[in-house]
């Protein structure tokens, strides 16, 4: 041993150190005591270090008004876990937060702003802890997805080859556009937080009522067992042929169990359905209803009601299976099963590159099937599938049905001739139910599609006995204040409005949300705008202005309605069916002027349009990626999917915002193509 170093006592037979070293050591254990606490607490790591300076900025800047006792309505008590480390389960308060932060409204104007050092610090811890997984840009979890009502019924009639929509317009009698038997029967998936009825989590929470479920099915193969062409084009033979053999019968449900199971059949999932046919023979049952008694079963199994895909239980993001991508992007665009030729092209090895893909794109939006990005995603997202289904709109066939297919044919035109996402705000094309209603400067429009129009057969109509009671819209050029765009369609402005009168705080709340993509929540203990109508003197008008003025009268209330107001207002020259109006049924004029947060004024439906894709432009493309990414990924946007949303968003701006392009990324991007287990 160095006795240089290290002395022994003979006395105490202990190793005594020099003096020097004692001393360095002792003072690394006050060190250590001192910040020992403090280090765990915020984990030894430089982040949760500056969790501790983002919890002292939240204290300080926010928690006087943002509090337990806060009348803001927004506790950001919850923001921290353990004193200073940020809380995860509280990622949808930090999303707000982060948004305002990065937008500079917070803090307030009236107070002091974040200095940079700390506003930067803020939105890249977000961006550590949200939107990346251990520095790693990934996908998220990946939910297992049921079927939806309207993806149950399509993928039916596609497997059983038959038509299970009624026909389009059946008289003029009846009190509400006509729905299915399958929509008679089985109950709609409720919306989820993504805003779709087709939310894998929402989904997961409610069961199918299967009794009802059981109903929709054996009303199908009614359908299916009657119609000879469809018989012949599943089992391959014609019901005269005579009896099914075994043989026959294995190779026919061979073959229908991996179109109804989407590719997930093993062999011995195959042989429990064929048990099932031998077992309904047994019991005396004749070949054919032994068939169908299995066919039945198979159709409410799990392989035909869930889209199921392989799992490896991974933490970070692996690409699906061919087949999985298929049925992945024929229930984007479709909303159901894949069709035989994107079935050859994954079982063939065609969907591996993006230029693969992308034809494929192109082939299936050519088909009529994608009316189902009309019929089920905008209807959702935009609301007017309420047209449809909810009795309170109903004003007879041809109104009622005029404007929705105004806006279903109008939503289709984005895609059909590939036009700007941003002509759903303005645009120099409307679909009118017909020319006088347009008005002056509107005439017929013949433009040639990128893809075929899934519509023409509804409007050449000649010698149908139903055209007595229905005629469909047209597509005309406009050039005036009242058309242009979906924003100020006749059905967009009697679903924003109250029975008798225009709801301007609805129309503003609706272009905010659904459009710009802000999403709104009302504060508590407001009285119903029917109060603030009391309140008014009734020697005075009562008109929105003035009945906004007193509901919007307190301090909190005009953060908000800054926002929303000006919006409503500006198109109250369109009445609650959406007629085009100059005076109120009192004869005093409409004021349809506004000015918008940025202090831009507008006098005119078309001057607020204007201002709209001006002002709101880049919040406006924002929430249409989102919109499309939710829907095509059934699931809510998380923060993890911004690094793909802003790609898709340069590629947009590069392409002038086309509608197809748009799609074309959605299906691109990682988020689609790729899942993640854990």
């Amino acid at each position: 041993m160095n006795h240089d170093i290290f002395q022994l006592s003979c006395r105490t037979g202990k190793v005594v150190l020099p003096f020097g070293i004692q001393l360095v050591l002792i003072l690394r254990l006050v060190i250590i005591f001192l910040w020992f606490p403090g280090m765990t607490r915020l984990g030894w790591t430089q982040g949760d270090v500056d969790a501790g300076r983002i919890f002292e900025i939240v204290q300080d800047c926010c928690l006087d008004c943002h509090g337990p006792a806060s009348e803001a309505g927004v506790n950001l008590e919850n923001l921290f876990l353990r004193d200073q480390t940020l809380n995860p389960d509280a990622m949808e308060l930090w999303i707000r937060v982060e948004k305002v932060v990065s937008a500079r409204e917070m803090p307030p104007v009236s107070e002091d702003p974040l200095v940079a050092a700390d506003r930067q610090l803020i939105l890249e811890r977000f961006h550590e802890a949200f939107v990346l997984r251990n520095g790693k840009e990934h996908v998220g979890r990946t939910l297992l997805r049921r079927l939806t009502r309207y993806e149950i019924q399509n993928s039916l009639a596609d497997v059983l080859a038959v038509h299970l929509q009624p026909p389009y317009v059946v008289s003029s009698e009846q009190t509400g556009l006509n729905l299915s038997t399958i929509e008679q029967i089985l109950p709609d998936d409720l919306r989820g937080e993504s805003g779709f009825s087709n939310d894998a989590y929402r989904l997961s929470q409610t069961k199918i009522p299967f009794e009802k479920l059981i109903a929709c099915v054996d009303y199908a193969l009614r359908i299916f067992e009657q119609d000879e062409t469809a018989w012949k084009q599943i089992t391959g033979l014609r019901k005269a042929d005579g009896d099914l053999s075994p043989d026959q019968v294995k190779r026919i449900l061979s073959g229908f169990l991996d179109r109804a199971w989407r590719g997930q059949t093993s062999e011995l999932e195959l042989q429990k359905i064929l048990k099932v046919w031998e077992n309904g023979r047994l019991s005396g049952e004749s070949p054919d209803k032994a068939l169908l008694h299995a066919m039945k079963i198979a159709l409410l199994s799990p392989g035909f009601l869930y889209r199921m895909e392989r799992s490896r239980s991974a933490v970070y993001p692996y690409a699906v299976g061919p087949k999985e991508l298929a049925v992945r992007l024929s229930f984007f665009l479709w909303s159901t099963s894949p069709d035989q030729t994107l079935w050859n092209a994954a079982i063939n090895g065609k969907l591996e590159t993006d230029e693969q893909l992308v034809q494929q794109v192109h082939r299936m939006l050519n088909s009529k099937k994608r009316i189902s990005l009309s019929e089920n995603f905008a209807a959702q997202w935009l609301g007017f599938d309420d047209l449809r289904t909810n009795k309170i709109y109903y004003r007879g066939e041809n109104w009622t049905r005029g404007v929705y297919d105004e806006l279903l044919f109008g939503f289709d035109e984005l895609i059909r001739s590939d036009r700007s996402i941003l002509e759903m705000v303005d645009s120099q094309w409307a679909y009118l139910r017909n020319r006088k209603y347009g008005g002056a400067n509107v005439r017929n429009l013949k433009r040639e599609g990128k893809y075929g129009d899934i519509f023409e057969d509804r409007r050449v109509r000649t010698g149908l006995k139903v055209e007595r009671f229905y005629s469909p819209p047209q597509l005309y050029e406009v050039n005036n204040d009242q058309f242009g765009g979906l924003l100020t369609s006749s059905g967009i402005m009697q679903l924003t409005s109250a029975p008798n009168r225009t709801n301007p705080i609805r129309r503003g709340v609706w272009i905010l949300e659904k459009l710009i993509g802000e999403a709104m929540h009302p504060p508590e203990n407001i009285p119903p705008l029917s109060e603030s109508i009391k309140k008014i003197p009734k020697n005075l008008p009562r008109q929105p202005r003035e009945i906004l003025k007193l509901h919007t009268s307190r301090p909190s209330c005009r953060a908000c309605h800054q926002h929303i107001d000006p919006l409503g207002l500006g198109l109250e020259n369109f009445s609650p069916g959406g007629e085009w109006r100059t005076a109120y049924p009192d004869k005093s004029p409409v004021n349809s002027e506004g000015t918008l947060p940025n202090g831009k004024p507008f006098t005119t439906p078309q001057q607020l349009k204007t201002e709209l894709l001006t002002f709101y432009r880049e919040k406006i493309v924002d929430n249409m990626v989102r919109r499309m990414l939710a829907y095509a990924n059934g699931r809510k946007i998380f923060p993890h999917d911004r690094p793909e949303i802003e790609r898709i968003k340069r590629v947009l701006q590069e392409n002038d915002y086309k509608m197809v392009t748009l799609i074309e990324q959605v299906v691109l991007s990682r988020q689609f193509r790729m899942r993640q287990d854990q």
